[in-house]
């Protein structure tokens, strides 16, 4: 059959174009996509995996912390002679020269060691690849979502009535919260932030915040236009608690400033210390005031599953948004984020996007196309990971690691409390310890610091095990966050005799400058 184009009531005529041919299936392709190679290939990869973690909870190898300075790392990728033959080879690799999370000494960090299920799941979903935005993607997927956030919610303490939306890592369930609030001041005031955005207010919006909290409240504020005059500090107590009676002083202040509160943010529980805000007296105040009250919960919101330790968020449940991490201490692979809302239709506030190929029209609540309520347009199966922790263990588990956890964090307090010449920086309220060698010497306030600096990268390179540092008020502390329910007793002491057979040289070479 012929093409025929008229231009200027002239007909024009083109020979046939020839129908394409399509080539065989490459030998690379067909093997690439075969089902007994990935079979194969699995049992191998699932043998070598087994064996890390073996080797790991068995403390064989010197360090949970292998790795050397950042040149040193790029020195080894970058040579040839180590570029991997094979993904065996490069997998051997990459765990050789990984942080052990599962070793019981691995003490840093919050993140967790996954529980091995978990990472099962992993492949399963990764196979599959259901990338979710509309229930058409990943229908599954989407479905399990809505239930499971729904009964999640409601054993945070949230009403009947709650849901939420999965996402991937505290710090964009944190700014999808507060977008949602900055929605609902815009809704309460009468104007389009959508459309106008941050010009639409007629007053500046702020965020009142702990001084100790995470640094992604600040980051979202800034995100969302309102620069650093966006985030109000408040003042916290002798265990870094938010000060109930500086958030009254400062929601005073702002009134009077003519400023407009777009929410106040508990913080269950900040991550330098471990405190959790009275989110009881915070919320009394919230609802006097009308105003949003959304709770960081991305550590340590799992203690609701844990009823020895839920006492710790009680007034969470009167929270409009709560955020929670499923990658820190509920043992899931990174990212797995839940942004809880206590009113399910609030999870529809932040965004309101015009998108014709993936939905009809942008403002129907169509809780199966979840695209309408995160940032993300494609996100992986997170939900399926909750089922099947569901499936295996129930949400009992998560309790169960909490309780571990948190008494681990009570058994090193307790032991540097009786070492002579160690101190706590406060009396940690979760899995999170701040302690430090006490000041000794002659070294003044600013040396001692760079002592306790130096003492940490020195335990790095000829430790066992890995901590990090945190500071509080000029003062330097080493800081533990204790994940793995596998670590014992002799590992803190371990440790903590690591850093004092360190100390003498450390100090020696310190007052040498």
């Amino acid at each position: 059959m012929r093409r025929i184009l008229l231009r200027e009531g002239a007909a024009l005529y083109f020979s046939p174009m020839p129908r394409p041919t399509l080539s065989p299936l490459s030998n690379v392709l067909r093997e690439a996509y075969s089902p007994s190679r990935f079979e194969s290939e699995g049992q191998q990869v699932l043998t070598n995996v087994a064996e890390h973690l073996k080797q790991a909870q068995a403390r064989s190898r010197a360090s949970s912390y292998p790795a050397p300075a950042p040149e040193e790392e790029r020195a080894f990728w970058e040579n040839p002679d180590h570029h991997p033959s094979d993904m065996h080879a490069l997998h051997g690799r990459v765990i050789a020269r990984s942080n052990h999370l599962h070793d019981p000494r691995y003490m840093g960090h919050q993140v967790a060691p996954v529980l091995p299920v978990s990472a099962l799941t992993g492949m399963v979903t990764d196979v599959l690849n259901n990338g979710q935005a509309i229930y058409e993607m990943g229908p599954s997927n989407a479905v399990h979502e809505e239930l499971l956030m729904a009964e999640l919610g409601a054993a945070l303490g949230l009403p009947q009535g709650c849901g939420g939306i999965l996402c991937h890592g505290g710090t964009l369930g944190n700014l999808v919260a507060l977008m949602a609030a900055q929605r609902r001041v815009a809704l309460d005031l009468g104007v389009d932030s959508w459309r106008d955005g941050i010009h639409a207010f007629p007053q500046p919006l702020v965020v009142l915040v702990s001084e100790r909290a995470h640094y992604c409240i600040d980051r979202a504020m800034r995100i969302l236009g309102w620069g650093a005059a966006g985030t109000v500090l408040v003042e916290t107590d002798k265990r870094h608690r938010m000060d109930v009676v500086d958030l009254r002083a400062k929601l005073d202040a702002c009134a009077a400033e003519g400023k407009r509160v777009l929410a106040v943010v508990g913080s269950s529980c900040t991550t330098s210390a471990g405190a959790f805000d009275p989110l009881d007296a915070i919320a009394d105040e919230c609802v006097t005031r009308g105003v949003w009250l959304h709770v960081d919960g991305a550590h340590g919101a799992a203690v609701a599953f844990s009823p020895a330790h839920r006492h710790l968020v009680a007034g969470m449940g009167r929270a409009d948004s709560v955020v929670m991490d499923f990658h820190k201490v509920c043992g899931l692979p990174a990212l797995c984020t839940g942004v809880f809302y206590q009113r399910h239709a609030d999870s529809f506030l932040p965004f309101s996007q015009h998108a014709e190929y993936l939905w009809d029209n942008a403002t129907d609540l169509d809780w199966w196309d979840t695209g309408k309520r995160t940032l993300e347009c494609t996100k992986r199966m997170l939900s399926t990971r909750l089922a099947a922790i569901q499936s295996e263990y129930g949400w009992g588990i998560w309790g169960e690691l909490v309780d571990r956890m948190w008494e681990l964090g009570k058994v090193l307090a307790a032991i540097v409390e009786e070492r002579e010449h160690w101190e706590l920086a406060m009396v940690p309220q979760a899995n999170i310890v701040c302690f430090r060698p006490a000041p000794r010497g002659d070294l003044n306030h600013d040396a001692w610091n760079r002592t306790v600096k130096a003492l940490r990268k020195r335990h790095l390179s000829e430790g066992s095990g890995y901590v990090v540092q945190t500071e509080f008020d000029g003062a330097v502390w080493l800081r533990c966050t204790l994940m793995n329910p596998l670590t014992e007793e002799k590992d803190l002491v371990q440790m903590l005799d690591e850093f004092e057979s360190l100390l003498p040289s450390v100090m020696e070479n310190m007052a040498g400058l």
